[in-house]
Formats: structure tokens, sequence, C-alpha cells
């Protein structure tokens, strides 16, 4: 593992505020942060707990649980790293024990500022895109063994790209020419690609590029998915009048969020083509805190502008 340097490591958590209030923090509660990273928020909960409470964190990143047990080393309540990840939450938490659950999802600042990751289009180092280097695909061999089909179908579901089949068919091509030059696919291959796709939207190829990282980094991490079976867990795993807090920075992930969530809203889980309800109208296991998401506001943009997409929304268990 590589020493991580702490500056580098460590920014400003988004909305941090909100997210303690809308914990409805105990002191003496039992809480779990899903999304470690730096640890910023997690250390907040932390002080806002006594020694009778608990709080458990998770992150399959190596680097990010080691620099966060370092920050969380001393705090009052007890503190549980679970290095695995938050899908996994069925498996490490009982049922009905957690008075606020959090997730703060995407990738973590350090992820995006450390290009050795393979995370960024920025400089030239070979893509990547695991969240966790010791398993699974990376981005590299996924691209390089995948069909136009299945691509283009990530670019639309992970990234809401348009001309998705094109561009999948000209990456599929670029991987299969670079795989015969026996390289690694670098940034710039990429770039090369969307510029040829998008020659009338030069001007945005940044964010081009940022969408169609996107949408490949979390095809191999299985991100959605991921979410989904998380957060029915997390319902599963809640004390009733327990807190769901989530705070997402892109529309998929936000609509995977507010569709999940949704079944739990249901207070009759009948077919729609049934007249009349025969489940009992009993099922309904979350409720809004509030209508609508809550957004960071100017000032903290200003401030910080990882917050200017961040939507935080809020439920309770009931």
């Amino acid at each position: 593992m590589s020493i991580v340097d702490e500056s580098a490591f460590y920014h400003a958590p988004v909305m941090l505020p909100e997210c303690l209030e809308a914990l409805n923090l105990k002191a003496d509660g039992t809480y779990a942060d899903c999304t470690l990273g730096g640890g910023g928020h997690s250390y907040a909960i932390a002080n806002k707990l006594n020694s009778s409470g608990t709080l458990h964190a998770f992150d399959r990143d190596e680097e990010a649980v080691a620099y966060a047990t370092k920050r969380l080393a001393g705090v009052a309540p007890k503190f549980i790293v679970h290095p695995v990840r938050f899908g996994e939450l069925k498996n490490e938490i009982p049922a009905g024990t957690l008075d606020g659950i959090l997730y703060d999802l995407g990738i973590s600042s350090h992820q995006v500022d450390d290009s050795e990751r393979g995370f960024t289009f920025v400089g030239n180092n070979p893509l990547d895109l695991r969240m966790d280097r010791r398993e699974g695909v990376s981005a590299q061999d996924w691209m390089c063994n995948v069909d136009a089909d299945t691509l283009a179908a990530a670019l639309r579901k992970n990234a809401d790209m348009d001309r998705a089949f094109k561009l999948a068919t000209r990456l599929v091509e670029m991987a299969a020419d670079i795989k015969r030059q026996d390289r690694a696919i670098l940034p710039n291959d990429v770039k090369s690609v969307v510029e040829s796709v998008f020659p009338d939207k030069r001007r945005e190829v940044n964010g081009l590029l940022a969408r169609v990282f996107q949408a490949i980094r979390m095809e191999v991490n299985g991100e959605l998915k991921e979410i989904e079976d998380s957060l029915r867990a997390a319902v599963d795993c809640l004390k009733v009048g327990g807190r769901l807090v989530v705070m997402s920075y892109h529309s998929v992930e936000d609509r995977c969020v507010k569709e999940t969530a949704a079944e739990f809203e249901k207070a009759c889980i009948c077919p729609e083509n049934l007249p009349v309800c025969m489940c009992g109208g009993n099922h309904q296991k979350l409720k809004k805190v509030n209508r609508k998401p809550i957004l960071p506001t100017d000032e903290e943009i200003a401030r910080n502008s990882r917050a200017r997409s961040a939507k935080l929304r809020v439920y309770e268990r009931v």
C-alpha cells in the first residue's frame, strides 16, 4: 500500500451540517457511514456521539481505510471499520440495529486526484477505474473484451450519453487496435475517440470525457446494482424512526436512489391491475423527511466546487 499524503487525501465533506441534521443524531446511537472515504463525515458523526455510541464505516479502498482509521483513532464512540463494499451491509450489520445510515455516493476526491489510480482523464496513466484494485476486472481488460452493444448500453444507462452506439463502436475498435499494439489504453486514446464522435462539441470535450469515464467506471464496479442492493439492505438494518440519508452527484445515481426508495414508500404492493387492495396496505417502510432533495447553498458551492451537483435525499424508517 502506498503512503498517502494527508493534505492530498482530505477534502471538506459536502453538505456536512445538512447531513448531520438529517441523521437526527443521538449521542448514544448506532450509525453507519457506508462511504467512509477520507473520513470527513465519519469524523463529524463520531464527535457527536459519546462512549455509548457506535459508528460503523464501510470502504473497500485500502488507502481510504488506512487514512480514516488513523484519523478517527481516539474518538469517543466505538468505531468499527468494515473493509468491504457497502453492498455487503446486510452481511455485516444485524437487522433493526441502526439509528441512521449515511451514503455519500460516487468516487472519493482522493481517487479522482490521484492520477495513478486511473480514475481521471488527466495524465498518461492506464485506465483502471476499480474501487478496489485487488479484485474485479480493470477498465483495460473490460474494454478489450466488451462488445459494442454492451458498451452502448452502459453509456446510456450510466451516463445518459448521446450517440452511444456510434461512440461504443469506435471505442471497441480503438481498444482492439491498442490490444494488437500490445500497449495500455490511455486517457488520450479515449479523448481522440470522443472528439471524433462529437466534432461539433469540442468545447465540451472534458464534460463528455467525464461522462464516458463515469459510465465505464460504474460498469466495471457494478455501482448501480450495488447502490440498489445496499439501500434495500439499509431499510432492514434501520430501527423504526431511523434515518436513511443519501447524497448523490449526478442524475443517474440520484434516479437510482429515488426509484429504489420508492419501492419502500408504497403501502400497497398489489399489482396495478387489481381493482381492490389484497395485500393489506401496510407495507410502507420508508417515508420522505423532505419532499424535495436538499441542495447545497451558493456559499458552499463557492467554497467547494465539488458540491455544485450534490443532492441530498432523506428518509425515515416507519
